[in-house]
């Protein structure tokens, strides 16, 4: 009985030595930019009924038109990993099923890994991470002129965070769920459990110039 257990001690304390890991945050590399109008050499009912249909193509939803004031209310809502920055986390596990690298945008939209939290005593952590982004658009179409009109779009992004962490020896996850919102140009940060570091988000440009990329035809 004593052979047996100073052999599991020495078990034991092999792979508490043979475990490592390291967690990373990086948050975004730039300054949100923000490039959301354009002027267009065609009056305002040109582009008025030139855009509608092509909006009604795209996956957006039209949630309310306003001819007279110009005003076109959108919806996205999805993935948000072309939409939005949120940097990237990067995570290293080493234990005795080997080593394990997970390196991804934190902004996508659904992602599985592994944590090694040996500082506070927790080991191993499973986590499944999911990202859903609702982008509100308010386009406003204006006319200039009797052959100009600028279009501007004005976004509000809405972001939820949804975590579930799972320790090894634990079959009952836990769950966080929290949403943050910003504006065209803006910033926010989810507050993270714990002294982590907070996760910062922003837009890339990409939902407001994909909407203005739709009048590429008109423009010709």
């Amino acid at each position: 009985m004593k052979s047996y257990r100073i052999f599991l001690l020495v078990i034991i304390s092999t792979s508490i030595i043979g475990c490592a890991g390291k967690l990373q945050y990086f948050p975004p590399q730039t300054n949100p930019t923000l490039n959301n109008e354009v002027t267009i050499n065609k009056s305002k009912e040109d582009v008025w009924k030139y855009l509608i249909p092509m909006l009604g193509k795209q996956f957006y939803v039209i949630n309310n038109l306003d001819k007279n004031s110009g005003i076109i209310n959108v919806s996205y809502g999805g993935d948000p990993e072309k939409y939005v920055d949120c940097g990237r986390i990067y995570s290293y596990v080493k234990n005795a099923q080997g080593e394990r690298t997970y390196d991804f945008p934190a902004s996508k939209e659904n992602q599985t890994y592994e944590v090694m939290d040996l500082e506070r005593g927790h080991g191993l952590i499973f986590y499944n991470r999911k990202m859903n982004l609702e982008g509100r658009l308010n386009i406003v179409v204006e006319e200039i002129s009797s052959n100009q009109t600028k279009l501007t779009i004005n976004t509000k992004y809405i972001l939820t965070r949804n975590i579930s962490a799972r320790k090894v020896n634990s079959k009952f996850p836990s769950t966080l769920t929290d949403t943050i919102s910003f504006n065209s140009g803006r910033k926010n940060s989810f507050t993270n459990p714990g002294n982590q570091q907070q996760t910062e988000c922003q837009p890339t440009g990409h939902l407001e110039e994909d909407i203005l990329s739709l009048l590429t035809g008109l423009q010709k």
